[in-house]
């Protein structure tokens, strides 16, 4: 779908003083319609002179970068809510803002959180318009190490295109379709308890239904409903880590119910899981080091950050208690992204004191 088909909606939005979704969406549309005309132009034109080579990486890698946030603050100024974009669980779009701020953002001097400090080479030895190559020097308690980056653009922006497609059609749909009461809260409410695979695929199928989503949506419902379903099937012989396992379930389940309620202008009950007792013992692991430790949970949940496994390793040379080690080695020792996302995720659910 084209943006063609938005812009009457984006048009027809109140805009006033009292809310600022309609300007959001207008701001946001009228980017996207840039990032298009920037797009078309770089496919079109031939580059040969290396400045021109740069000017056109540089414009196109910035571009995707906004593009991508103006597709999250479309989603919100038509619908309110950004339920039916989640470029993170995109891989090669993901990648993409690492890519950015290692080139465009802070290429001369990145700092890390850990006290490490980053600097970004461009190789343009062999620069083109289809392929670039970069080194960054990580420099950390007097150790060296680098790095090295090959990018190929065609993918990134083959997976923009798809991507905003799948996006903008998925809002139209949202925007054409009647708000009613369905019973898919209800349904969510009795799977809290259960955490029930039969009762999670019929959700799937009332929501698909109503909604008109197809299976290889982006839409977070039907993301979140695959990570439950691999909690669901998860099972761990550690009795605190299947509690830990179950914990996980419910907080999907009740971020599912969340997100069902927000489509229907409904409220509902709290859905409130226990926490267990090893979680409980992170946090006081945590809340005793928290000058230091807090800014470590930030990437625990993002396997491919680059500082992910820093971050993990700092945090075990604290000197953790049982609890707190027996999760930070269950975290580490987790090889599927969607794992890492979800033990992660309640790790870095921690609040910190009040000042």
């Amino acid at each position: 779908m084209s943006l063609l088909e938005l812009r009457s909606y984006v048009t027809d939005i109140k805009k006033d003083d009292k809310n600022s979704h309609g300007y959001r969406a207008a701001s946001s549309f009228s980017m996207l319609e840039h990032i298009d005309l920037m797009m078309n132009r770089y496919l079109k034109e031939e580059q040969t002179e290396k400045g021109a080579i740069l000017l056109d990486v540089f414009g196109m890698l910035q571009g995707l970068f906004v593009g991508i946030d103006a597709l999250y603050d479309l989603a919100i100024g038509l619908t309110q809510y950004k339920y039916h974009i989640n470029v993170n669980a995109n891989p090669t779009l993901h990648e993409l803002k690492y890519i950015r701020n290692d080139i465009v953002g802070h290429p001369t001097h990145r700092t890390y959180p850990n006290g490490g400090m980053g600097f970004s080479i461009l190789s343009t030895e062999h620069l083109s318009k289809e392929k670039f190559s970069y080194h960054t020097y990580v420099f950390e308690k007097n150790h060296l190490e680098v790095k090295t980056k090959d990018v190929y653009l065609k993918p990134l922006l083959d997976a923009y295109q798809n991507e905003k497609k799948h996006i903008l059609d998925e809002i139209l749909i949202f925007l054409k379709h009647e708000t009613t009461k369905t019973d898919i809260p209800e349904a969510l409410y009795t799977l809290f308890e259960t955490l029930n695979l039969e009762t999670l695929t019929d959700i799937k199928t009332m929501f698909m239904k109503e909604y008109q989503v197809p299976t290889d949506s982006p839409h977070r419902f039907i993301w979140r409903l695959g990570l439950l379903e691999e909690v669901i099937t998860w099972v761990e012989t550690d009795v605190e880590l299947n509690d830990f396992v179950s914990h996980i379930g419910k907080t999907q389940v009740s971020k599912l119910y969340e997100i069902a309620l927000d489509l229907e202008n409904r409220k509902g009950k709290d859905l409130y899981a226990p926490i267990p007792n090893i979680l409980k013992g992170f946090y006081k692991f945590i809340r005793a080091h928290e000058s230091y430790a807090l800014h470590l949970l930030k990437n625990l949940h993002d396997k491919e950050h680059p500082l992910h496994d820093a971050d993990l390793i700092a945090l075990m040379s604290l000197n953790p208690n049982k609890e707190a080690s027996k999760l930070l080695r269950f975290l580490k020792d987790q090889k599927d992204e969607h794992k890492v996302f979800m033990i992660g995720s309640i790790l870095r659910g921690y609040r910190p004191k009040s000042k």
